[in-house]
């Protein structure tokens, strides 16, 4: 067994999605009637008065002419006339009206989440994003015939002179591996290597000049930091999506083709990532990969919101080992564990509310040479707290083999310390 806990189900299915089309709405079409004149009845004759009371038809226009304003003035404006003139109401006052205007509605974001930033962030990001297409052959039935499968990834330039990283699960098998460049350019790729432990591929392109995306710290993340992902999801190439990281350090139980396999140390967020988006970016707000994204956990087969990526660190260290045709190294203790939390704790009388309870220790582990046993609770490594079984497959994770790592643990009620050896895990542990 190797060292993994229980996580968050998750895996990327390829289902078949129609595009949805939208159809612009019809604008309405407003019709008139036409401006039709009535013929005009004959003048009567007006009969002219006297101009001795001509005065009173501008007075009474007057009169009427006031009487208008103070009433159609406070129902139009909301304000009175006569509350201006005696200093009720300041003339600089702002009138508003009292029908409602009609209001746009706009979403506020943060500034650090804002369009522009994450417009300029895909601007610097999208030239290094690559397509994948994949051909497989499989033997259908009967035995004699053969079938090839197809399959769509993302990958990331890793340097110029050709070298792209990608999932292990989106080349596994491959015959056939066509990269489509940003420009549209379709050139045939090799692979270089594969490790599945932490499902890392590196691929080979026969070109120079490429624009290899900057890389970051995967160590220096922070949970609720603005997040840019970008890949082919169902095809779509170049799809630009954000979030935050939504969590670290996560374990998942990745199933594929019947077999599954414990990726530890993810990074988890929630900028939308579908099947397609494997092997793609995962980047911060300066545009550097921090994440190359390979699985989500959902019902649907869709995204909801639970995206995880392979910390940028995690890849730097496997694809530098592929290149140089080093073999990839797997840290290992061997041991199991589950999370401690207070309710655990109260219900099983623990010293301790918090750490990596040891379920399991593989016979003739470093963990075992060590001195520790099932029922041991790990509540530090290296001096920082293990709050987790995640946190603490993490520090392993994080360690070379032939270093040592410093384990603070309770047996019992007894608090100790003990360091223990890194190994390589055993290629007959899965």
């Amino acid at each position: 067994m190797d060292d993994s806990g229980q996580g968050l189900p998750g895996s990327e299915g390829r289902p078949e999605v129609p595009p949805v089309y939208y159809t612009p709405q019809t604008p309405p079409i407003y019709t008139g009637v036409p401006n039709v004149q009535p013929g005009r009845p004959p003048r009567r004759p007006v009969r002219r008065r006297g101009r001795a009371f001509g005065f009173l038809k501008p007075l009474i226009a007057g009169v009427v002419g006031a009487l208008l304003v103070l009433l159609v003035m406070p129902a139009v404006f909301g304000v009175n006339p006569i509350d201006i003139i005696t200093g009720k109401v300041k003339k600089t006052a702002t009138v508003t009206s009292t029908t409602p205007a009609t209001v746009k509605q706009v979403s506020v974001v943060s500034p650090t989440q804002g369009a522009t930033d994450v417009a300029s962030i895909a601007k610097k990001i999208t030239p290094s994003i690559v397509n994948i297409d994949v051909k497989t052959s499989s033997r259908g039935m009967p035995y004699y015939s053969n079938s090839e499968q197809e399959g769509t990834g993302s990958g990331v330039i890793y340097s110029s002179d050709g070298y792209i990283v990608t999932n292990n699960h989106v080349v596994a098998g491959a015959s056939s591996i066509t990269v489509t460049l940003a420009s549209g350019e379709e050139v045939k790729a090799t692979t270089v290597g594969t490790d599945p432990e932490n499902d890392v591929a590196v691929v080979k392109i026969n070109k120079t000049g490429l624009p290899a995306l900057a890389l970051g710290d995967s160590d220096s993340l922070v949970v609720g930091q603005m997040v840019v992902a970008v890949g082919s999801p169902l095809g779509f190439e170049q799809t630009v999506t954000s979030g935050i990281v939504s969590a670290l350090h996560r374990n998942v139980t990745a199933s594929s083709s019947g077999s599954s396999t414990v990726l530890t140390d993810l990074v988890q967020t929630d900028a939308p990532i579908n099947p397609g988006n494997s092997g793609g970016a995962l980047c911060d707000g300066s545009g550097a990969l921090i994440g190359i994204n390979t699985l989500i956990a959902s019902q649907s087969g869709g995204s909801e919101g639970i995206g995880f990526s392979i910390p940028v660190n995690t890849v730097k260290q496997v694809a530098n080992d592929i290149i140089a045709g080093r073999k990839v190294s797997h840290p290992y203790i061997g041991v199991q564990g589950q999370s401690v939390s207070t309710e655990i704790a109260a219900q099983y009388g623990l010293p301790v509310n918090e750490g990596a309870y040891v379920t399991y220790v593989a016979s003739g582990s470093p963990a075992q040479k060590a001195g520790i046993k099932t029922g041991d609770i790990i509540v530090a490594a290296d001096g920082q707290p293990v709050k987790t079984v995640d946190t603490l497959m993490a520090a392993i994770k994080k360690k070379s083999v032939g270093q040592k790592i410093n384990l603070t643990y309770y047996s019992g009620n007894d608090k100790k310390s003990v360091d223990v050896s890194i190994e390589e895990k055993p290629s007959a542990i899965e």
